[in-house]
């Protein structure tokens, strides 16, 4: 392992697609066992011993992220930077104005982005593995749906041939090896490449072109990751993206996943009778009513009140959010501090059994979840005996009034009114 090193993590992504839960936080920080994806990475980065030449980049929501790495760096005693993108013109330009403005780079760059996600323990060993290696290496992903990736080309030795752009006429069954979002390359040849890249049609310099060049001219290594891997893009990525996480904490436990009840009996009331089936996973205060059920990978994050005959399944319930009475909540993600009113139900099959189907940016699309409940943004609140259909997202700071049955997806800041007429006659 290089001694001169400097590791990058790019958190400057806008996280549309993962409306509504940016509407307020950046995507780095969303909750992977209720502790920011972002967590993942420093946390690696500080085994490597690499927390003090790290540098976090990011574009929008600077605030957030920056008050995060201040609280990150007093209670670990590490100087980790943050610099922000001019604008948001691609990874290799982010890359490029790093290499502009930060000093004392060393001789090679590790870099890992935000927004994806590999099981805490295996990011470490990836890293470990990764900076072990003399020279550019990628890391890669096989995955059985290229349809969704762009397309990493190799050659019998394991080198890097190309990366291609994402591809709609891809076959969705048709598998391959993707970008991982993990690469540790040479300044020098950073440097020397990143001013011939050409700009993308859509304006950009994107850093899979900046390393097509270098592997035309260059050695650039693949790595295959064969864990548990994700781009997480959309909030039911983030769902699975907790699920596997709690999975492979309760394996490293050594507990069964039915017997696997992670939360401290001290902060968590529970009013019996309470059902509880693992893995589930509690952070931080609790107050758990009588005759509620929660079921395998419910995630709880603190300063929540799940009330009377409530029933979770397989869903992520932030901080301060609260599922009072009578409520069904199914492969969800409740944002923090939203009230569910009685009677609030999420549903989370189509009746043809087929995958649940989410609109993003204005069009539909496959889930690949035949179970999937509704998606709500932080601070919203729902009305007695709400009815939310498979893949609902809800916007942030919304109410939605008594009786409603929301059929379509919600903006932020909004009030749904329903109306229900009625005839009412003397007999």
């Amino acid at each position: 392992m290089s001694k001169n090193i400097t590791a990058v993590i790019l958190a400057a992504g806008k996280g549309e697609r993962m409306w509504p839960l940016t509407y307020d936080t950046p995507k780095p920080l969303l909750p992977i066992l209720c502790k920011p994806l972002l967590n993942i990475h420093l946390n690696a980065l500080e085994e490597a011993d690499l927390l003090n030449s790290a540098i976090v980049l990011t574009y929008k929501n600077k605030e957030k992220i920056f008050e995060y790495l201040n609280g990150y760096n007093t209670l670990t005693g590490k100087k980790i930077k943050l610099m922000e993108q001019s604008l948001p013109l691609g990874t290799g330009h982010a890359i490029k104005e790093i290499l502009e403005g930060a000093e004392d780079l060393g001789d090679e760059i590790l870099v890992v982005y935000g927004d994806i996600f590999v099981p805490s323990k295996e990011m470490s060993r990836i890293l470990k593995n990764i900076l072990e290696f003399d020279g550019n290496i990628i890391a890669v992903k096989e995955v059985n749906n290229l349809s969704k990736y762009g397309l990493v080309k190799v050659d019998e030795h394991g080198n890097l041939l190309e990366i291609q752009e994402k591809r709609k006429d891809i076959p969705p069954d048709v598998n391959g090896y993707v970008n991982a979002g993990i690469m540790k390359l040479r300044i020098g040849d950073l440097k020397k490449y990143i001013d011939k890249t050409e700009i993308s049609p859509r304006g950009e310099i994107e850093l899979t072109s900046v390393l097509n060049l270098i592997a035309k001219n260059n050695s650039v290594k693949i790595y295959p990751i064969e864990s548990s891997w994700m781009d997480v893009g959309t909030p039911w990525d983030l769902l699975k993206a907790n699920i596997i996480e709690l999975d492979h904490y309760c394996s490293e436990l050594g507990k069964n996943p039915e017997d696997c009840l992670i939360y401290d009996k001290s902060t968590v009331e529970i009013i019996e009778p309470v059902s509880l089936e693992g893995p589930i996973y509690i952070s931080g205060k609790a107050e758990i009513g009588p005759c509620s059920h929660l079921r395998e990978h419910t995630i709880l994050c603190g300063e929540n009140k799940i009330g009377f005959s409530v029933q979770i399944k397989s869903s992520i319930i932030m901080r301060g959010a609260k599922i009072p009475h009578l409520n069904y909540v199914g492969d969800s993600v409740i944002g923090e501090y939203v009230n569910l009113g009685a009677g609030t139900v999420t549903a989370n099959l189509r009746h043809d059994g087929k995958n649940v189907k989410s609109l993003v940016k204005g069009e539909y699309i496959d889930t690949g979840m035949r179970k999937l409940g509704a998606i709500v943004g932080n601070y919203t609140k729902t009305g007695i005996n709400t009815s939310i259909l498979p893949g609902i997202k809800i916007g942030a700071n919304t109410w939605i009034n008594a009786g409603c049955i929301i059929d379509r997806d919600v903006p932020d800041d909004a009030i749904v009114y329903c109306s229900q007429e009625k005839k009412i006659k003397k007999k």
